[in-house]
């Protein structure tokens, strides 16, 4: 076709042309009037001194994809938004419809943004739900640290007994003292005995000897102790090892909480609209431009039908015409004195159609 038909065509079906982008275009504009205005509000939270620090549990290579998980986990988590629900007043299905949760570029800080119809309470929700976010995550290590610390204490508290138990059978205040003890009484027994025996005294001499073998006695009993309780403070030690790092864990987590806590953690910028003249202009144009593309569609298709059907008639009339035609080559008699000029003039033709006939053929002969 030629750019002349396209027009042709184009000036036929004008009305499809002009009517489908006008209807459109209209539909849009009355959605962007008509339609409830939303209003957004953003929270970020900045995590320089939650991430990477030196007490932050979100530490490594893998700390940033890390906390930005966690936060979006927790603002999302059940308990976070009924709680946010309760102090602001808004329904759970709207916190949980109308929150979207990003990461800021390549960065540990996070986006919270909140979507609603009401300006007033667009900011204070978005604020709500990532202060609610933040608590939740450290509570929750929090919670997590005490139990540990706690255990932590149970076993110290478990290991002192065992060793006080153990002393207090044994008899002796502290056996590892009392062996030493012991055997340095052997020890200076010994040595008297011999000084007595140098000195030519055997009768001192002898009467230490008993005192020397008492002191072996109990040295012997006390040292027989000493393997199971020295198992008894080396559990008590690393009870109190555990113990103490327990606590430095809580008072790390303890510390992370207090930084989450800070009210410069989180900015939050004032409720905008989502609905403008400049939203709606952008909604109104790109959907007259799709409708144009349409109404052009709808053009080709209808001038395809039309197309189709007159194909159709015209092969439906052409055996008539056909027919008609044939009819019309038939040569009509002629009455009165030309009826002999006819056969006259036929005759010829029928003596040759007889000559035709009687002409021997090559395969006769």
């Amino acid at each position: 076709m030629e750019i002349a038909d396209y027009l042709k065509v184009a000036r036929r079906r004008l009305w499809i042309l002009i009517l489908v982008p006008l209807l459109a275009a209209g539909a849009a504009l009355a959605y962007g009037l008509l339609s409830p205005r939303t209003y957004s509000s953003t929270a970020t939270v900045l995590t320089p001194s939650l991430v990477g620090a030196q007490y932050s549990q979100f530490t490594g290579p893998q700390a940033i994809d890390q906390f930005v998980s966690a936060f979006a986990a927790s603002a999302a988590d059940p308990t976070v938004i009924a709680q946010t629900a309760k102090e602001t007043g808004i329904s759970t299905e709207a916190l949980t419809d109308n929150v979207d949760v990003a990461q800021v570029g390549a960065s540990s800080n996070v986006t919270l943004t909140y979507s609603g119809e009401s300006e007033k309470a667009s900011q204070p929700v978005a604020h709500a739900l990532a202060k609610n976010a933040l608590v939740n995550i450290y509570s929750a290590q929090r919670k997590i640290a005490g139990m540990q610390a706690e255990a932590a204490r149970r076993g110290v508290d478990a290991a002192n007994k065992a060793v006080n138990d153990y002393v207090t059978k044994a008899g002796v205040g502290e056996p590892s003292a009392a062996y030493t003890a012991a055997v340095s009484q052997v020890t200076w027994l010994q040595q008297t005995q011999a000084t007595y025996a140098a000195s030519g005294d055997k009768s001192a001499a002898n009467a230490i000897r008993s005192s020397i073998e008492t002191a072996q006695k109990q040295s012997r009993e006390i040292g027989a102790t000493l393997p199971q309780y020295n198992t008894l403070v080396n559990a008590q030690t690393l009870a109190n090892e555990a113990y103490q790092s327990a606590l430095g864990d809580q008072r790390k987590v303890q510390v992370q909480a207090t930084a989450a806590s800070d009210p410069d953690v989180i900015t939050t910028t004032v409720a905008s609209p989502d609905r403008t003249g400049v939203s709606i202009v952008q909604l109104v144009v790109p959907v007259f431009g799709a409708s144009v593309l349409f109404a052009i569609i709808v053009i080709a298709l209808f001038e395809f039908v039309a197309a189709v059907r007159r194909q159709e008639n015209t092969e439906e009339h052409a055996p008539e015409v056909a027919s008609s035609t044939e009819v019309d080559a038939e040569p009509a008699p002629v009455a009165g004195r030309s009826g002999r000029h006819s056969k006259a003039t036929a005759a010829p033709a029928d003596r040759h159609e007889d000559s035709t006939e009687r002409t021997p053929s090559m395969v006769d002969a």
